[in-house]
């Protein structure tokens, strides 16, 4: 009989594998967890490790956009059997149902289970574990638009991170976070300086999925001070990385971002290759929101077909996306009163005020 595989050992596996997660080392990442699956099969008896297993397996998964395997997971691991393990186990429990949380758009549910795991997180003595918190933190309370929350908890982040090693990669990603906050709060100087030492970072370090986000972010910094040919050329560099792995998300979302500038500097056939790109990727990854988004964009510049244009701003309002509902109303509001259509430029500026004092409303309710 094989000699048993001691669970210490697997273990310390785990905690590497970890490592790689939280470094976005995919390859490295999918690599390990192959080894682990063979330690654990044999590994002598720890219900322990094998929540710990478990629970950074459901991490993994989101990590890869699985995201329906990682909530299976975090569904399996037994309650009462949770509470019986150490302050990481639970940590990590109630980490990984807020990002669940998050990527599934309920960003007040997602802060609330982080706040849960931050009663944890104190006796986790490991920096770059407050690190991430810090950073998903951030990045949730972006969302809800609590912007000097959002700047704080990033700041604390990058703290962290440059005081780790190989971790440029996440100095990055947050210092595009301080640059997306900086941007919704109209300091458009400091956030393209930011996106850029962001960008500089990851060419330097040769982080392609870091470097074509921060042109994608940059492109979007530009496109909103109506700085076209610059917002062009950004997204132009961002589709121009070569990615190790194809993310399909990022390539959706900066040929929507290249769409709409193609189509406000009125190269209507080079926009639709962008569109169609992204509206194929759109479907294959059932995003409603971003079928939405290009429906209005189509709607506005291509086929002037209101009805349309008004279905997808629904869309738009039912899943709470009133910044989106916003900006999208006010361009075709905008595109309207060039063409002397006063009565539908009158009625989208309508539309985009409403969504305005809508999202003001839903974020003070997801704030409380």
């Amino acid at each position: 009989m094989a000699e048993k595989v001691a669970s210490p050992l697997v273990a310390k596996m785990i905690g590497d594998w970890y490592g790689f997660i939280k470094k976005q080392n995919i390859l490295n990442a999918e690599i390990k967890r192959k080894e682990i699956v063979i330690a654990c099969e044999n590994m002598e008896e720890d219900q322990n490790v094998l929540i710990y297993f478990s629970l950074i397996d459901a991490r993994y998964k989101m990590m890869v956009q699985e995201f329906d395997g990682s909530k299976e997971l975090l569904k399996q691991i037994d309650i009462k059997e949770k509470q019986k393990t150490d302050n990481m186990i639970q940590y990590y429990y109630y980490f990984f149902n807020g990002m669940y949380e998050f990527y599934k758009k309920r960003f007040s549910d997602a802060i609330n289970y982080y706040h849960i795991a931050e009663t944890r997180l104190r006796n986790v003595p490991d920096e770059l574990e407050r690190a991430e918190f810090n950073y998903q933190l951030a990045i949730a309370y972006y969302e809800i638009a609590q912007n000097h929350f959002s700047i704080n908890h990033a700041k604390k982040a990058l703290e962290s991170y440059k005081s780790s090693d190989l971790q440029e990669s996440r100095v990055a990603t947050t210092l595009m976070v301080i640059a997306s906050n900086k941007m919704d709060l109209n300091l458009f100087e400091q956030a393209e300086s930011t996106f850029k030492d962001a960008i500089n970072l990851a060419t330097a370090s040769n982080l392609d999925l870091p470097q074509a986000l921060g042109y994608f972010n940059l492109g979007i910094c530009y496109e909103r001070q109506g700085k076209l040919q610059k917002a062009l050329e950004c997204l132009q560099n961002g589709l121009s990385v070569e990615l190790k792995k194809p993310h399909k998300t990022l390539h959706m979302r900066t040929n929507y971002m290249l769409a709409r500038v193609l189509f406000q500097l009125d190269k209507k056939a080079e926009g639709l290759e962008s569109y169609n790109e992204s509206l194929m990727l759109a479907n294959e990854l059932a995003d409603n929101a971003y079928i939405a988004k290009l429906n209005i964009i189509h709607s506005i510049y291509i086929t002037g077909d209101e009805a349309q244009l008004d279905e997808a701003l629904n869309v738009l309002k039912t899943h709470n996306l009133w910044s989106d509902a916003t900006d999208l109303s006010i361009m075709a509001a905008r595109f309207y009163k060039k063409q002397d259509n006063h009565k539908l430029a009158s009625k989208y500026f309508d539309e985009g005020l409403e969504s305005q004092a809508k999202k003001l409303t839903w974020m003070e309710e997801e704030a409380e």
